[in-house]
């Protein structure tokens, strides 16, 4: 496991690249009421996710914002995220594809 978001979801590493680092790996999401959906190609990536403002639950799902609730950036987390991933900064996109790039249709193990 990577982390816990406030509703009891959990990040966690996905090992579906056999010989990567786990720093390589992608990250999922393992959602309290059963939502799962891989939500960043790797790490680093998963990173600069939250530091643009988004968690995990937001990134697995349809959820779209309301205009009381649009994602902040987080100076703090973009530090951490700038210092492992420096050249890994990419703004999340939302779109039917998700943030997870390679793996559109797939869905992590239960």
């Amino acid at each position: 496991m990577v982390g816990q978001d406030g509703t009891g979801g959990n990040a966690a590493l996905w090992l579906v690249r056999p010989g990567r680092e786990l720093v390589e790996q992608p990250i999922v999401f393992l959602g309290s009421e059963g939502e799962t959906g891989a939500v960043a190609r790797d790490l680093g990536a998963f990173l600069w996710l939250l530091a643009d403002g988004f968690g995990p639950w937001e990134a697995a799902t349809s959820y779209e914002p309301g205009p009381d609730r649009a994602p902040r950036a987080d100076r703090g987390l973009a530090a951490v995220a700038e210092r492992f991933a420096p050249k890994r900064r990419a703004r999340q996109r939302r779109s039917s594809r998700g943030p997870h790039g390679s793996f559109p249709t797939s869905t992590p193990p239960s």
